[in-house]
């Protein structure tokens, strides 16, 4: 729904109904423009965003990732992936490393916490930001912390192993993990957050990797983020009872 006059508005609204979540985004009837002026949000992020609703390449790719990941929360929650993984043998210190992902992976979410609304930052009382930018740094703090250790730290180790070695064997749940993180959208990111560039816009975050440009929303980025967390965890699971590898 267009508001007259509202044109930051509109393309905020335009852009999150593309890549967002449900109810992500400025209401249909609020007019941003009036609110933060027409020259209050930089004319480089404006650009950003027309950018991306015009990059046809992108968009299929994060349709095909929210694909991915929408067939894929049907099976964690079967626990599909703990039965494919169960039995396999993982090397010694495998179970550490599992832990220690699931760990940090859950510490790093708890850097977006609040208290009455409010953000709480290990910073508070040393340096005064303003609240919006305090916000703005605690969501997508957590957002890049965790990507980071799904998709950088996780993504070549023992979990990487057991997905590879299940997805061989057949397994099916196993295949779409596979599948989801070399996809082409997941690969931008990961390529991004080990030795690209990232920052943040007034729609999300921005990952750049060898002149390509991922768009994501908080609201899209922590549900992927969910189900990382939930393919580490099941892992973590089968390990815990599975053989030592020779």
């Amino acid at each position: 729904m267009l508001v007259p006059g509202d044109i930051i508005g509109d393309l905020l609204r335009g852009f999150y109904s593309e890549f967002g979540m449900p109810d992500e985004g400025p209401p249909c009837d609020v007019n941003i423009t009036a609110m933060v002026g027409q020259s209050g949000i930089p004319e480089a992020e404006i650009s950003i965003l027309r950018e991306a609703l015009r990059d046809e390449a992108a968009i299929r790719q994060f349709h095909d990732c929210r694909r991915l990941i929408e067939e894929l929360a049907t099976r964690l929650q079967s626990e599909e992936l703990l039965r494919e993984l169960s039995g396999i043998p993982i090397p010694q210190n495998g179970n550490e490393q599992l832990s220690s992902g699931v760990f940090w992976f859950a510490l790093a979410g708890s850097l977006d916490s609040r208290q009455d609304g409010l953000p709480l930052a290990p910073f508070d009382g040393i340096v005064q930001l303003p609240m919006p930018v305090k916000i703005q740094m605690s969501i997508h703090g957590s957002l890049v912390f965790r990507l980071y250790l799904a998709l950088v730290y996780m993504r070549e180790g023992v979990l990487s192993d057991l997905i590879g070695i299940s997805a061989k064997g057949g397994g099916r749940c196993s295949a779409r993990v596979k599948k989801l993180l070399n996809s082409d959208y997941v690969r931008h990111i990961r390529n991004a957050l080990s030795h690209g560039t990232f920052s943040a816009c007034i729609a999300g975050l921005v990952f750049r990797d060898n002149g390509f440009a991922i768009v994501a929303t908080p609201g899209f980025l922590n549900w992927l983020c969910t189900w990382l967390m939930l393919i580490q965890l099941q892992a973590l699971a089968a390990g815990a009872k599975a053989p030592h590898a020779a």
